[in-house]
């Protein structure tokens, strides 16, 4: 918001390793507004002025959030950031950022130079054919991605016919590695539905939260 000030604060995308300067990445914020780095020790959030609000989830406002995070992760490693993280001023964003100093720097031990890839396996109606080999299946993905990844997280089963559900942590420049075991596998399992997305900033990964609403600060 442009303006009254008392209306906006500094809205957080994400965290990345301090640019020398500040750093401007275009008007892509929030409401047309700039999105640009504050300095912190050697970190810096990538912030923008929006207003002060209680960010529910709205479709819009969450695809702005991804696209500013997409966009720094064209330069930059990011430490993501939960969704509808606002202060009301770069003072108390400053406080926060040295709670949650050490980490940061682990966080970003984890993550640098490295995304998110996701896999979701999808079995054929009524197949039953595949009885008996869901978990042979299972494993033959899990464990050929496993060598390339450098680690995996199994997410929820939110369906019957999902036979898995899976974020890599891949290397950037194991990326195209990866993506060609999953070409072999969508060629190998011409039966089963391959969904296979990202790179994305790895939210599965890192389990940063600053000022959230179970926990104030960084955990």
């Amino acid at each position: 918001m442009k303006g009254n000030q008392n209306c906006s604060g500094k809205y957080v995308y994400c965290i990345i390793k301090c640019p020398e300067d500040k750093k401007s990445f275009g008007n892509i914020g929030f409401g047309g507004e700039e999105v640009y780095t504050q300095e912190y020790r050697d970190f810096a959030p990538v912030i923008s002025d929006a207003p002060m609000k209680e960010y529910e989830i709205n479709e819009i406002e969450i695809e702005t959030h991804r696209k500013v995070v997409e966009k720094i992760m064209e330069e930059y490693s990011v430490i993501p950031v939960s969704y509808g993280m606002i202060f009301k001023n770069k003072k108390l964003l400053s406080i926060s950022m040295k709670a949650g100093y050490k980490a940061m720097k682990k966080a970003m031990k984890t993550i640098e130079n490295k995304a998110e890839l996701g896999i979701k396996v999808i079995l054929p109606k009524g197949a039953t054919e595949l009885n008996g080999q869901m978990e042979q299946l299972k494993s033959d993905f899990i464990d050929s991605l496993d060598e390339i990844a450098v680690d995996t997280k199994q997410l929820k089963i939110f369906s019957d016919r999902l036979l898995l559900n899976a974020s890599f942590l891949v290397d950037m420049n194991k990326i195209e590695d990866f993506s060609d075991q999953v070409s072999q596998f969508v060629v190998k399992y011409d039966t089963l539905k391959i969904q296979y997305s990202g790179p994305w900033p790895p939210y599965n990964f890192v389990d940063i939260h600053i000022l959230g609403k179970k926990q104030r600060g960084f955990r």
